[in-house]
């Protein structure tokens, strides 16, 4: 992964007044790491923009942690294909080796009960994890990390972002691409508000669970993934060692939105020991509670609210764009960035 040396700032005169900016002009100014920010900067030239990203590193809900001596993917836990040009960038991350096909033996949940659910879906996860998708997506694209955005406010016919330490960036044109609640932050000194009440979002609690027995049906059937169908607790379940070249005891819980909406502000260590204890009564199988990470903006509330294309235009020269705006899926936060480029360049 390629990222820039740090930027040597220096102070611009504009009329009389001497701002304190932290870096020279900024073309294009991206705030996001994730898979809409990434897919913009592939897409715009080198010299025109910059990323400002308040983590580590790239990709945001394709995320991964390290357990010990494993890792289990604790974002999202697959991803789909629909569109030719998110196919072609598909293609081209398989055979760098970053994404592989995954074919679990799917169930859901019918009164409660898991049952069989076989479909004939084509899912891709990241290889080895999902965050590696991230990572492929990253390299040689400007990122300063672990930078966080606080506030940006228009300056004459520019932008000036300024992060939480109090560093100014100038910048001629904006892209947010951060989830919705973040973005109303960010741009409080505009006009978002059809945004921020149309296009809300959801939490989930994401549990990992250590077990070395086989998740089955009612029937005794083996399964690898099951759908939250009208189970009151989990909204998704993933055996980590059904997907490729993972040697893993994890299991992978993602709550319903209802159920994490109820318990956002419990301890982590209490819900993982409830979702593990839910997992134990429901599939009859020992496990031991790892971890829970809370995602505060996990999915849209109504993913069939979409904006034309994933992106917004706030004001001139300012956009916003994101899966929130794209019905929630991998793709979509991919094709707004990439939509957005273009409105961009």
């Amino acid at each position: 992964m390629c990222y820039p040396d740090n930027l040597v700032g220096a102070l611009i005169l504009i009329s009389t007044e001497t701002k304190n900016y932290s870096m020279t002009h900024i073309p294009i100014a991206i705030v996001g790491a994730g898979m809409t920010g990434l897919a913009a900067a592939r897409k715009l030239p080198p010299s025109s923009y910059q990323i400002f990203e308040k983590s580590r590193g790239p990709g945001g809900r394709l995320a991964s942690k390290r357990i010990e001596q494993q890792r289990a993917d604790i974002g999202a836990q697959f991803f789909t294909v629909r569109d030719p040009r998110f196919q072609a960038l598909v293609e081209l991350a398989r055979s760098a080796g970053a994404i592989q096909s995954w074919k679990p033996r799917m169930g859901t949940f019918q009164s409660s009960i898991p049952i069989g659910s076989p479909d004939t879906q084509t899912r891709y996860v990241g290889a080895p994890y999902m965050n590696a998708l991230g990572r492929f997506l990253s390299q040689s694209v400007r990122i300063e990390s672990r930078t966080r955005i606080d506030t940006i406010r228009r300056d004459g016919s520019d932008f000036v972002l300024t992060t939480t330490t109090g560093a100014e960036y100038p910048a001629e044109q904006v892209l947010v691409t951060t989830p919705v609640d973040q973005m109303a932050d960010l741009l409080a000194q505009f006009e978002i508000a059809p945004i921020v009440t149309q296009f809300t979002m959801e939490p989930t609690w994401t549990t990992v669970v250590s077990s070395d027995q086989q998740l089955t049906t009612s029937m005794h059937e083996p399964i690898d993934a099951c759908f939250g169908g009208d189970h009151g607790v989990f909204d998704f379940i993933s055996v980590e060692r059904s997907k490729p070249g993972r040697d893993s005891d994890l299991i992978v819980v993602q709550a319903s939105p209802e159920w994490s909406k109820v318990h956002l502000e419990h301890d982590p260590s209490w819900i993982a020991q409830t979702i593990a204890t839910e997992l134990t009564n429901t599939f009859d199988i020992a496990t031991e509670p790892v971890l829970s990470h809370r995602w505060r903006y996990a999915r849209p509330t109504d993913p069939k609210m979409t904006s034309q294309k994933g992106i917004y235009q706030v004001d001139a020269g300012l956009w916003i764009a994101g899966d929130y705006l794209a019905g929630g899926r991998v793709e979509g936060a991919y094709l707004a960035g990439f939509e957005a480029a273009e409105r961009l360049s």
